[in-house]
Protein backbone atom coordinates (compact mmCIF):
# COMPACT_ATOMS: atom_id res chain seq x y z
CA UNK A 1 0.00 0.00 0.00
CA UNK A 2 1.31 3.33 -0.67
CA UNK A 3 1.60 5.87 2.03
CA UNK A 4 -1.31 8.57 2.59
CA UNK A 5 0.38 12.04 3.50
CA UNK A 6 -1.40 15.18 4.35
CA UNK A 7 1.43 17.59 3.99
CA UNK A 8 4.04 15.87 1.72
CA UNK A 9 6.67 19.18 2.54
CA UNK A 10 7.01 18.67 6.04
CA UNK A 11 7.95 14.73 6.04
CA UNK A 12 7.45 11.80 8.16
CA UNK A 13 4.98 10.05 5.79
CA UNK A 14 5.07 7.24 8.14
CA UNK A 15 3.29 9.25 10.94
CA UNK A 16 1.10 11.20 8.64
CA UNK A 17 0.00 7.90 7.62
CA UNK A 18 -0.87 6.64 10.67
CA UNK A 19 -2.55 9.61 11.76
CA UNK A 20 -5.09 9.66 8.59
CA UNK A 21 -5.30 6.05 9.34
CA UNK A 22 -6.79 6.56 13.17
CA UNK A 23 -9.06 10.28 11.70
CA UNK A 24 -10.64 7.51 9.27
CA UNK A 25 -11.46 5.00 12.20
CA UNK A 26 -12.54 8.29 14.48
CA UNK A 27 -9.62 7.10 16.98
CA UNK A 28 -7.68 10.02 17.22
CA UNK A 29 -6.34 10.58 20.82
CA UNK A 30 -7.02 13.99 22.38
CA UNK A 31 -3.35 14.17 23.30
CA UNK A 32 0.15 13.52 21.50
CA UNK A 33 3.48 13.59 22.66
CA UNK A 34 6.12 14.40 19.61
CA UNK A 35 9.16 13.63 21.10
CA UNK A 36 13.15 12.95 19.31
CA UNK A 37 16.37 14.84 18.88
CA UNK A 38 16.14 18.85 18.02
CA UNK A 39 15.22 19.76 14.55
CA UNK A 40 13.47 16.53 13.26
CA UNK A 41 10.88 19.47 12.11
CA UNK A 42 8.11 18.33 15.14
CA UNK A 43 6.94 21.99 15.39
CA UNK A 44 6.20 22.13 11.57
CA UNK A 45 4.80 18.59 11.61
CA UNK A 46 2.36 20.16 14.67
CA UNK A 47 1.31 23.10 12.65
CA UNK A 48 0.56 20.67 9.51
CA UNK A 49 -1.21 18.55 11.81
CA UNK A 50 -3.64 21.51 12.70
CA UNK A 51 -4.57 22.58 9.59
CA UNK A 52 -5.23 18.87 8.25
CA UNK A 53 -7.94 18.76 11.73
CA UNK A 54 -9.39 22.51 10.77
CA UNK A 55 -9.17 22.48 6.59
CA UNK A 56 -10.32 18.92 5.84
CA UNK A 57 -13.23 18.63 3.73
CA UNK A 58 -15.90 15.92 3.24
CA UNK A 59 -13.99 14.31 0.41
CA UNK A 60 -10.31 14.68 2.60
CA UNK A 61 -9.10 17.38 0.14
CA UNK A 62 -7.22 20.24 2.15
CA UNK A 63 -7.19 23.96 0.38
CA UNK A 64 -4.20 25.42 1.39
CA UNK A 65 -5.61 28.43 -0.26
CA UNK A 66 -8.24 28.80 2.50
CA UNK A 67 -8.54 31.22 4.94
CA UNK A 68 -8.35 29.09 8.16
CA UNK A 69 -5.36 27.24 6.72
CA UNK A 70 -3.91 30.32 5.59
CA UNK A 71 -4.49 31.84 9.52
CA UNK A 72 -2.44 28.62 11.35
CA UNK A 73 0.03 28.57 9.08
CA UNK A 74 0.74 32.55 10.23
CA UNK A 75 -0.18 31.26 13.98
CA UNK A 76 -3.03 34.04 13.95
CA UNK A 77 -5.83 31.32 13.69
CA UNK A 78 -8.35 32.02 17.14
CA UNK A 79 -8.50 28.26 17.87
CA UNK A 80 -4.78 27.00 17.75
CA UNK A 81 -2.27 28.35 19.88
CA UNK A 82 1.53 28.17 19.84
CA UNK A 83 3.26 27.79 22.96
CA UNK A 84 7.44 28.20 23.23
CA UNK A 85 9.21 28.81 25.96
CA UNK A 86 9.73 32.19 26.85
CA UNK A 87 11.51 34.35 29.62
CA UNK A 88 9.57 35.43 32.97
CA UNK A 89 7.22 38.56 31.84
CA UNK A 90 9.39 41.24 33.80
CA UNK A 91 11.95 40.07 31.42
CA UNK A 92 9.98 40.24 28.07
CA UNK A 93 8.47 43.18 26.08
CA UNK A 94 5.56 42.49 24.30
CA UNK A 95 6.97 43.42 21.10
CA UNK A 96 10.09 40.82 21.48
CA UNK A 97 7.29 38.06 22.11
CA UNK A 98 5.13 39.23 18.73
CA UNK A 99 8.29 39.52 17.12
CA UNK A 100 9.32 35.73 17.92
CA UNK A 101 6.54 34.64 17.49
CA UNK A 102 6.18 36.51 13.53
CA UNK A 103 9.70 34.40 13.01
CA UNK A 104 8.40 30.81 13.89
CA UNK A 105 5.33 31.73 12.07
CA UNK A 106 7.45 32.74 8.73
CA UNK A 107 9.59 30.11 8.96
CA UNK A 108 8.60 26.76 11.80
CA UNK A 109 11.90 25.12 11.47
CA UNK A 110 13.80 28.31 13.03
CA UNK A 111 14.91 28.69 16.28
CA UNK A 112 12.94 31.23 18.79
CA UNK A 113 15.89 32.66 20.41
CA UNK A 114 15.66 35.31 23.19
CA UNK A 115 19.53 36.64 23.82
CA UNK A 116 20.75 36.21 26.98
CA UNK A 117 17.83 35.43 28.63
CA UNK A 118 16.52 32.05 30.64
CA UNK A 119 13.05 30.63 29.27
CA UNK A 120 10.40 28.49 30.55
CA UNK A 121 6.52 27.69 30.71
CA UNK A 122 5.33 29.15 33.48
CA UNK A 123 2.15 28.50 35.31
CA UNK A 124 0.65 31.42 34.15
CA UNK A 125 0.53 30.23 30.69
CA UNK A 126 -0.87 26.86 31.04
CA UNK A 127 -3.44 28.41 33.32
CA UNK A 128 -4.87 30.62 30.25
CA UNK A 129 -4.97 27.64 28.43
CA UNK A 130 -7.01 25.67 30.80
CA UNK A 131 -9.39 28.66 31.22
CA UNK A 132 -9.58 29.02 26.97
CA UNK A 133 -10.44 25.41 26.94
CA UNK A 134 -13.82 25.84 28.44
CA UNK A 135 -14.62 28.44 25.79
CA UNK A 136 -16.90 27.55 22.27
CA UNK A 137 -15.15 27.28 18.76
CA UNK A 138 -14.95 30.10 16.79
CA UNK A 139 -14.43 29.55 14.07
CA UNK A 140 -12.51 25.90 13.49
CA UNK A 141 -13.14 22.74 13.92
CA UNK A 142 -10.79 21.76 16.84
CA UNK A 143 -9.21 23.83 19.45
CA UNK A 144 -5.51 22.62 19.10
CA UNK A 145 -3.09 23.80 21.75
CA UNK A 146 1.08 23.18 20.57
CA UNK A 147 3.63 23.08 23.34
CA UNK A 148 6.72 23.30 22.35
CA UNK A 149 9.74 22.45 24.26
CA UNK A 150 7.31 20.91 26.68
CA UNK A 151 10.48 20.02 28.89
CA UNK A 152 10.88 23.16 29.91
CA UNK A 153 7.76 23.80 31.93
CA UNK A 154 8.02 24.70 35.20
CA UNK A 155 6.79 21.74 37.74
CA UNK A 156 4.04 23.77 38.51
CA UNK A 157 3.37 24.72 35.11
CA UNK A 158 3.16 20.41 34.62
CA UNK A 159 1.11 19.91 37.30
CA UNK A 160 -1.54 22.55 35.98
CA UNK A 161 -1.61 20.72 32.51
CA UNK A 162 -2.06 17.16 33.88
CA UNK A 163 -5.43 18.09 34.95
CA UNK A 164 -6.22 19.67 31.26
CA UNK A 165 -5.23 16.16 30.11
CA UNK A 166 -7.39 14.03 32.19
CA UNK A 167 -10.23 15.72 31.71
CA UNK A 168 -9.98 16.98 28.11
CA UNK A 169 -12.98 18.75 26.49
CA UNK A 170 -14.27 17.30 23.36
CA UNK A 171 -13.38 19.62 20.80
CA UNK A 172 -9.44 20.02 22.22
CA UNK A 173 -6.36 18.65 21.26
CA UNK A 174 -3.01 19.04 22.78
CA UNK A 175 0.36 18.61 21.02
CA UNK A 176 3.36 18.47 23.70
CA UNK A 177 6.91 18.55 21.84
CA UNK A 178 10.24 17.58 23.51
CA UNK A 179 13.66 16.95 22.58
CA UNK A 180 14.09 15.17 25.68
CA UNK A 181 11.19 12.75 26.78
CA UNK A 182 13.19 12.00 29.96
CA UNK A 183 12.41 15.64 31.63
CA UNK A 184 8.69 14.73 31.28
CA UNK A 185 6.94 13.67 33.67
CA UNK A 186 5.51 9.95 33.50
CA UNK A 187 2.21 11.14 34.63
CA UNK A 188 2.19 13.64 31.39
CA UNK A 189 3.16 10.73 29.44
CA UNK A 190 0.96 8.28 30.22
CA UNK A 191 -1.58 10.47 29.11
CA UNK A 192 -0.57 11.15 25.58
CA UNK A 193 0.31 9.22 22.66
CA UNK A 194 3.42 9.07 21.89
CA UNK A 195 5.56 9.63 18.40
CA UNK A 196 8.83 9.46 18.13
CA UNK A 197 10.54 11.58 15.51
CA UNK A 198 13.78 10.95 13.83
CA UNK A 199 16.46 13.54 11.66
CA UNK A 200 15.15 13.97 8.33
CA UNK A 201 17.46 12.78 5.49
CA UNK A 202 19.36 15.38 4.03
CA UNK A 203 17.37 15.71 0.57
CA UNK A 204 14.36 16.76 2.83
CA UNK A 205 16.31 19.27 4.62
CA UNK A 206 17.81 20.18 1.21
CA UNK A 207 14.09 21.35 0.18
CA UNK A 208 13.10 22.71 3.45
CA UNK A 209 16.04 25.16 3.59
CA UNK A 210 15.59 26.01 -0.43
CA UNK A 211 12.03 26.92 0.51
CA UNK A 212 13.05 29.75 2.85
CA UNK A 213 16.18 30.85 1.21
CA UNK A 214 17.89 31.97 -1.81
CA UNK A 215 21.11 30.80 -3.60
CA UNK A 216 22.29 28.51 -1.58
CA UNK A 217 24.99 26.32 -3.27
CA UNK A 218 24.09 22.91 -3.11
CA UNK A 219 27.46 21.31 -2.11
CA UNK A 220 28.28 23.64 0.84
CA UNK A 221 24.29 23.14 1.90
CA UNK A 222 25.10 19.41 2.34
CA UNK A 223 28.25 19.86 4.72
CA UNK A 224 26.37 21.94 6.08
CA UNK A 225 23.49 19.67 6.78
CA UNK A 226 26.04 17.25 7.55
CA UNK A 227 27.71 18.98 10.40
CA UNK A 228 24.07 19.97 11.67
CA UNK A 229 23.56 16.60 12.84
CA UNK A 230 21.25 16.87 10.29
CA UNK A 231 19.48 18.98 12.68
CA UNK A 232 17.27 21.23 10.25
CA UNK A 233 17.18 24.42 13.19
CA UNK A 234 21.64 24.07 13.71
CA UNK A 235 21.16 24.20 9.42
CA UNK A 236 19.71 27.15 9.50
CA UNK A 237 21.75 28.78 12.03
CA UNK A 238 25.10 27.66 10.41
CA UNK A 239 23.43 29.27 7.34
CA UNK A 240 24.03 32.85 9.31
CA UNK A 241 27.71 31.77 10.46
CA UNK A 242 31.22 30.87 8.24
CA UNK A 243 30.55 27.57 9.90
CA UNK A 244 33.52 25.99 7.47
CA UNK A 245 36.05 27.50 8.81
CA UNK A 246 35.04 27.85 12.29
CA UNK A 247 34.79 23.45 12.04
CA UNK A 248 38.45 23.92 10.58
CA UNK A 249 39.55 26.13 13.24
CA UNK A 250 38.55 23.40 15.56
CA UNK A 251 40.39 20.54 14.29
CA UNK A 252 43.41 22.62 14.17
CA UNK A 253 42.81 23.17 17.57
CA UNK A 254 42.66 19.58 18.16
CA UNK A 255 45.77 19.05 15.99
CA UNK A 256 47.30 21.48 18.56
CA UNK A 257 46.22 19.47 21.65
CA UNK A 258 47.51 16.35 20.17
CA UNK A 259 51.32 17.85 19.89
CA UNK A 260 51.79 19.97 22.50
CA UNK A 261 53.74 18.64 25.48
CA UNK A 262 53.10 20.87 28.39
CA UNK A 263 49.95 22.35 29.80
CA UNK A 264 51.63 25.65 29.82
CA UNK A 265 51.55 25.70 25.88
CA UNK A 266 47.67 24.46 26.40
CA UNK A 267 46.48 26.97 28.12
CA UNK A 268 48.58 29.60 25.53
CA UNK A 269 46.30 28.68 23.17
CA UNK A 270 42.75 27.97 24.65
CA UNK A 271 42.63 31.59 26.88
CA UNK A 272 42.93 33.67 23.71
CA UNK A 273 40.00 31.20 21.65
CA UNK A 274 37.55 31.59 24.81
CA UNK A 275 38.26 35.48 24.49
CA UNK A 276 37.37 35.77 21.18
CA UNK A 277 34.41 33.33 21.44
CA UNK A 278 30.94 33.89 22.22
CA UNK A 279 29.59 31.36 24.40
CA UNK A 280 27.22 30.01 21.54
CA UNK A 281 30.52 29.78 19.59
CA UNK A 282 32.36 27.38 22.58
CA UNK A 283 29.61 25.58 22.14
CA UNK A 284 30.14 25.19 18.15
CA UNK A 285 33.83 24.28 18.61
CA UNK A 286 33.06 21.01 21.02
CA UNK A 287 30.13 20.27 19.00
CA UNK A 288 32.95 20.21 15.81
CA UNK A 289 35.34 17.93 17.93
CA UNK A 290 32.33 15.43 18.93
CA UNK A 291 31.48 15.18 15.48
CA UNK A 292 34.95 14.43 14.14
CA UNK A 293 35.74 11.83 16.86
CA UNK A 294 32.25 10.27 16.23
CA UNK A 295 33.50 9.93 12.50
CA UNK A 296 36.67 8.28 13.79
CA UNK A 297 34.37 5.57 15.65
CA UNK A 298 32.45 5.42 11.99
CA UNK A 299 35.92 4.70 10.33
CA UNK A 300 36.83 2.36 12.82
CA UNK A 301 33.77 0.25 12.50
CA UNK A 302 34.32 -0.46 8.88
CA UNK A 303 31.09 1.75 7.82
CA UNK A 304 32.13 3.19 4.84
CA UNK A 305 32.91 6.90 3.75
CA UNK A 306 29.40 7.65 2.52
CA UNK A 307 27.72 8.89 5.51
CA UNK A 308 30.88 10.74 7.44
CA UNK A 309 29.68 14.23 9.10
CA UNK A 310 33.21 15.35 7.72
CA UNK A 311 33.08 14.09 4.79
CA UNK A 312 35.22 16.57 2.94
CA UNK A 313 37.87 16.02 5.60
CA UNK A 314 37.72 11.95 4.70
CA UNK A 315 41.16 11.66 4.21
CA UNK A 316 42.77 14.01 7.05
CA UNK A 317 40.35 11.55 9.52
CA UNK A 318 42.43 8.28 8.03
CA UNK A 319 45.58 9.67 8.49
CA UNK A 320 44.16 11.24 12.44
CA UNK A 321 43.62 7.48 12.53
CA UNK A 322 46.94 6.63 12.02
CA UNK A 323 48.64 9.17 14.08
CA UNK A 324 46.45 8.09 17.36
CA UNK A 325 45.84 4.11 16.20
CA UNK A 326 45.07 3.06 20.11
CA UNK A 327 42.75 5.79 21.29
CA UNK A 328 39.98 5.62 23.41
CA UNK A 329 37.98 7.20 21.30
CA UNK A 330 34.53 6.10 22.99
CA UNK A 331 36.04 7.46 26.23
CA UNK A 332 37.26 10.97 24.10
CA UNK A 333 33.83 11.21 22.82
CA UNK A 334 32.70 10.54 26.45
CA UNK A 335 34.82 14.03 27.41
CA UNK A 336 33.86 15.40 24.89
CA UNK A 337 29.61 15.56 25.25
CA UNK A 338 30.56 15.94 29.36
CA UNK A 339 32.33 19.52 28.89
CA UNK A 340 29.52 20.58 26.41
CA UNK A 341 26.86 19.80 28.44
CA UNK A 342 28.72 21.99 31.33
CA UNK A 343 28.53 24.30 28.61
CA UNK A 344 24.86 24.36 28.05
CA UNK A 345 24.27 24.79 31.64
CA UNK A 346 23.41 28.53 32.29
CA UNK A 347 24.74 27.92 36.13
CA UNK A 348 28.29 27.43 34.20
CA UNK A 349 30.09 31.49 33.66
CA UNK A 350 33.68 29.90 33.43
CA UNK A 351 34.03 28.48 29.03
CA UNK A 352 38.02 28.83 29.75
CA UNK A 353 37.96 26.56 32.54
CA UNK A 354 35.99 23.81 30.88
CA UNK A 355 37.95 23.95 27.54
CA UNK A 356 40.90 23.87 29.47
CA UNK A 357 39.79 21.09 31.21
CA UNK A 358 39.02 18.88 28.15
CA UNK A 359 42.08 20.17 26.49
CA UNK A 360 44.02 18.80 29.34
CA UNK A 361 42.58 15.68 29.19
CA UNK A 362 42.22 15.27 25.45
CA UNK A 363 46.20 16.03 25.58
CA UNK A 364 46.82 12.94 28.12
CA UNK A 365 44.19 10.87 25.81
CA UNK A 366 45.50 11.20 22.49
CA UNK A 367 49.43 11.05 23.61
CA UNK A 368 49.21 7.92 25.13
CA UNK A 369 47.66 6.81 22.11
CA UNK A 370 50.31 7.85 19.12
CA UNK A 371 52.40 5.67 17.14
CA UNK A 372 55.65 5.01 17.81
Amino acid sequence: MSEQVFAADVGHPEHQENILKAMAQNRLPHAFLFYGPEGSGKDAFSIALAQLLNTTAENGAIDPTSPTYQKIAHLQHPDVFFIFPTPAKTNLKDEEFMEALRAKANNPYRRVVFPRKNTFIGIDTIRGLKKEARYKLYEGKKKIFIISGAEKMRVEAANALLKLLEEPPGNLMLILITTNIYQMLPTIKSRCQLMRFSPLPEAQIQKIVNRYTKNTDASTLSLLIRLSGYNVKRTFDFLEKDIIKMRDQAIDLLRKIVLIHRTQELMEIVEPLVARQSSEDAKLTLWFLLLWFQDILHLKANLGDENLYNFDKKDTLKKFMGFTPNADITGIVWEIESALQQLRDLRNFNPLLILATLAIKLNEMLKKSRAK
